[in-house]
């Protein structure tokens, strides 16, 4: 089934939007540990930029969205793929056509507004049919204008490189599932179903060349207290799954932060489990309700009126 994005009335979105451009700004100051710095001005004429792209290995390449998130671009022989949309507030498009002119196929890992709000930019977007209603959300003219509201108020400069004239775009959404596969030719990337941090989370694996890219499944500080995320022991029963095929990848490359080893799976099931056996009861986390537990490197933050699935 295909569905197409419709513009929602604006009082039925207002919660959401606010509720999402708190998280991107926290986003933002928490994403200090990206490979690369973000670049405010060109070098040469000093205008001001958005988009900033590092070449992490044959075929791939980490877009920056500003700092706000990932977006990762994997090129084959015969066809790219795009991992993720950003937020919307640019050209995104036009951005990846520096880069590489070869046809070009977008999937969303999740719904969320900073992987999924720039789908309005393509004709075509593949997600799992779960995260649907967030990603249409977040793909309406409503949505798009507080966002470019809120980065002028903040940051004024921007203006050149705004799409402050987004325009009416109907963007077909494909749905996929397990096993879904796409192929750019010389190499494939396979969906993995990966539930918790939304309902509708997805992986896209790339055996051969040992790679996996993984949204928001497998961030440093993991988010799983939004309302779009589903109990912990649901999101331990994926990490489960992917740890089980461990085998055939070695790199993570997560929506926020820096490439990460396989290994760092095994540290995010421990510090699930410590959780939800009791040993680790949690600090605050900066929004009220949810708290945080770490272990080595992964860092957790959940809702403890959430951990178990209902009998």
């Amino acid at each position: 089934m295909k569905r197409i994005i419709k513009v929602k009335s604006p009082f039925t979105l207002a919660g959401i939007w606010l509720w999402c451009l708190a998280g991107f700004f926290l986003i933002l100051l928490c994403n200090c540990k990206n490979d690369e710095q973000k670049s405010i001005t060109n070098n040469v004429d000093k205008t001001p930029v958005w988009f900033t792209a590092k070449h992490l290995n044959s075929g791939v390449w980490r877009i920056s969205d500003h700092g706000y998130d990932n977006i990762h671009l994997v090129l084959g022989s015969e066809k790219a793929l795009l991992i993720d949309t950003g937020i919307g507030a640019a050209d995104l498009k036009g951005y990846v056509r520096t880069i590489t002119g070869l046809p070009l196929l977008v999937v969303n890992t999740h719904g969320h507004a900073d992987h999924a709000g720039g789908n309005y930019q393509f004709d075509k977007v593949y997600g799992w049919a779960m995260d649907f209603y967030l990603s249409n959300n977040y793909n309406t003219q409503y949505y798009h204008d507080n966002t470019i509201a809120s980065i002028l108020k903040e940051s004024p400069e921007l203006e050149p490189v705004l799409l402050k004239e987004r325009g009416v775009v109907n963007t077909e959404i494909i749905p996929v599932r397990e096993g879904f596969v796409f192929d750019l030719g010389n190499r494939k990337l396979q969906v993995i179903e990966t539930r918790g941090h939304t309902g509708g989370s997805i992986c896209l694996l790339d055996s051969v060349n040992r790679q996996l890219f993984v949204g928001d499944t497998n961030n440093e500080e993991e988010w799983l207290f939004t309302s779009v995320s589903l109990p912990l022991d649901v999101y331990l029963q994926t990490l489960e799954k992917l740890n089980a095929r461990a085998a055939v990848f070695d790199t993570l490359f997560p929506g926020h932060g820096g490439r990460i080893d396989k290994s760092f799976i095994s540290e995010q099931i421990t510090c699930v489990q410590n959780i939800l056996s009791g040993e680790c009861a949690g600090e605050p986390f900066n929004t009220g309700h949810a708290l945080f537990c770490t272990y080595k490197r992964a860092k957790i933050v959940f809702d403890p009126n959430r951990l178990h699935s209902p009998n």
